[in-house]
């Protein structure tokens, strides 16, 4: 395609992500869900306007950058590790009950040990983007359970591709792929752990002084390339875009960063909210026996990482532990990725890959809808124990 059909479907895109957002926004619903429905309207499976392709993949997947670094530019280091073992529970525990919810299922109805492991493994990581969209919109990032959410889904990021590690390399040489691991697990620390130790110092970083254009370029530059560097460690690119984001977080008032980021992301994230329904067949969801399939998948994935959440976060309050786990809810693209996966290694059928599509698009779904409510209970219960 030309760069003039390219254009369009940007237009395309953004125009009907404009136009859901602003009649979501009446309709007093999460402005993400219209972006994504904007998407399903315009891609293959109605209008056939837009389609997949390696440019608007790249813009979706900076979409998805840029708003997570917007949100790490609005948490600070500290918030997240008042919270921390909280953070780390709610991780460990919302990867192991629905890994072992969807493995159990699998044999249940009948699949073979590996693909029952690709489903479990399919279940397990969180695609933070939705819950983090909802969480800015309603401008609550800075409470606790936001903040446990998000530092959750830094740690879970990290196990679910331990997992996806393990359950792989068994697909493609029969055996755990042990050394493969450990040089995962060590990368991911390591990344993670200079991250913390160089937040110290840009608490006090001479932005002006420093041989770039401007303190935003600077800032700019930082947020991609954390993201590359996490996406070459084998990281979600946007767990780098947002320790990059946190990096910046005590500079953020001082040289104004947040306006010019906020406007870089307000034209990017739509993109990629919309990719997600492009990227939609809705055609392979509504066999019978996905449907059934898909339905039982889908509550073990919610309901696992809803208790996961839950259990975690219990000591912030029943409230705040009940959002957390439901806004760990939605999976997003990684499932997708574990289930194209186990399709490439032969070990999950078209069937099998249309259940998990099934199940993240209805937990992706899910979670901005039962959101919105909940933080508003939950921030009727804070208000009221202040008073």
């Amino acid at each position: 395609m030309h760069g003039a059909g390219h254009l369009l479907e940007v237009f395309y895109l953004l125009l009907a992500a404009q136009v859901m957002a602003f009649l979501f926004r009446r309709l007093n619903q999460p402005v993400v869900i219209g972006e994504v429905l904007a998407g399903v309207l315009v891609g293959p499976s109605l209008l056939g306007l837009v389609h997949e392709g390696e440019i608007l993949e790249f813009l979706a997947e900076l979409g998805a950058i840029f708003l997570l670094f917007m949100v790490g530019l609005e948490t600070r280091l500290r918030d997240i590790l008042a919270v921390g073992k909280e953070a780390f529970l709610v991780a460990v525990l919302g990867v192991a009950f629905p890994f072992v919810g969807g493995y159990l299922f699998g044999l249940q109805i009948g699949f073979a040990t590996l693909p029952s492991l690709f489903l479990g493994t399919a279940l397990v990581a969180t695609s933070v983007g939705i819950t983090a969209r909802v969480l800015q919109e309603l401008g609550v990032l800075s409470r606790p359970y936001a903040r446990i959410i998000l530092g959750a889904a830094v740690i879970d990021d990290v196990l679910g591709l331990i997992v996806l590690a393990v359950v792989n390399g068994v697909a493609r040489t029969g055996q755990v792929e042990t050394g493969a691991i450990l040089e995962l697990i060590l990368l991911s620390i390591l990344f993670v752990g200079a991250a913390v130790l160089l937040s110290t110092l840009f608490v006090r970083l001479p932005l002006e002084r420093l041989p770039v254009g401007s303190p935003l370029g600077f800032a700019l530059a930082l947020g991609v390339g954390m993201a590359a560097l996490a996406a070459t460690i084998g990281l979600a690119p946007i767990v780098g875009a947002f320790l990059g984001g946190m990096l910046l977080s005590e500079l953020r008032e001082k040289y104004r960063l947040e306006e010019p980021i906020f406007a870089v992301e307000s034209f990017l994230a739509p993109i990629f909210f919309a990719m997600v329904g492009v990227r939609l067949e809705l055609s392979a969801l509504f066999s019978p026996a996905v449907l059934v399939a898909g339905s039982v998948v889908t509550v073990i994935a919610i309901l696992g990482k809803v208790l996961g959440g839950f259990l975690g976060a219990l000591t912030q309050g029943v409230r705040s532990a009940l959002t957390v786990g439901v806004g760990m809810a939605p999976r997003g693209e990684v499932g997708l990725i574990v289930a194209a996966l186990g399709l490439a290694a032969g070990a999950v059928n078209e069937e099998e890959y249309a259940i998990v599509l099934f199940m993240v698009v209805f937990t992706t779904l899910f979670a901005p809808f039962a959101l919105k409510p909940l933080i508003a209970w939950t921030e009727r219960g804070l208000r009221q124990a202040k008073e």
